[in-house]
């Protein structure tokens, strides 16, 4: 997570975090998973020239929505996130499609999107998770998750601390644990979401080397999920 509107009280633990993820990740994540996300919609949407609504849950800085819909020119966005929106951004047409959110209940009527992602998120979201699937599966009816699959200690001590690593100095919270595949699927199953796709080999490190031998890419998956009628 990157974002100028999450913590605002960084020490100096915290601003040398930011400016490491930055340089060295940052960047390259956004562009392999904007490439990702944006085949998985374009693969779910009809054929045609038809701009379709999207909603990007957790959304950051926006940036992977901005991306994708430049990439497409099919798409058009509304984000949310649990952070107010800072006063010097109110007048940033950029933040026009922004609304705050409490991390549980969609500010959306049924049905409002034809999409919705969810980025890195539901891994922080905790006992809220379950909740939080089944608003995304209420206010779209396609949802493409990006998150993390655990193998047991080794992947789970990583995990956390890439998440130390990239969202601690913006106040977000390092889960215990994260899901398991047959985990996911259960979720999935339980707010009636069929798994139609799932890819498990996001390579998000390979341009660094030495995390490139650390970082399994199948601790990284894109699901695509389709609603059961």
């Amino acid at each position: 997570m990157s974002s100028p509107i999450g913590n605002t009280r960084k020490n100096l633990l915290r601003r040398f975090l930011i400016r490491f993820h930055q340089r060295a990740s940052h960047s390259h994540r956004i562009a392999v998973l904007t490439d990702i996300v944006a085949q998985e919609i374009l693969g779910q949407l009809p054929t045609g020239t038809s701009v379709h609504d999207c909603l990007d849950i957790g959304c950051g800085d926006m940036i992977i929505a901005e991306n994708i819909a430049q990439k497409t020119n099919r798409t058009n966005w509304k984000c949310i996130d649990i952070h107010p929106l800072p006063q010097g951004l109110k007048s940033n047409p950029k933040w026009y499609k922004y609304s705050q959110f409490d991390g549980k209940h969609i500010p959306f009527q049924d049905r409002d999107f034809d999409v919705a992602t969810i980025c890195d998120v539901l891994h922080h979201a905790g006992e809220d998770t379950p909740v939080l699937l089944a608003e995304a599966a209420r206010v779209s009816r396609i949802i493409i998750v990006k998150d993390h699959f655990e193998y047991g200690f080794y992947s789970r001590t990583m995990l956390k601390m890439m998440d130390f690593v990239g969202n601690w100095a913006y106040g977000v919270n390092i889960p215990r644990r994260y899901f398991t595949e047959d985990g996911f699927a259960a979720l999935c199953e339980t707010v009636g979401l069929q798994v139609v796709k799932i890819n498990r080999n996001i390579k998000l490190y390979d341009h660094i080397p030495l995390l490139n031998k650390v970082l399994s890419p199948r601790w990284q998956f894109v699901a695509v999920l389709r609603v059961v009628r």
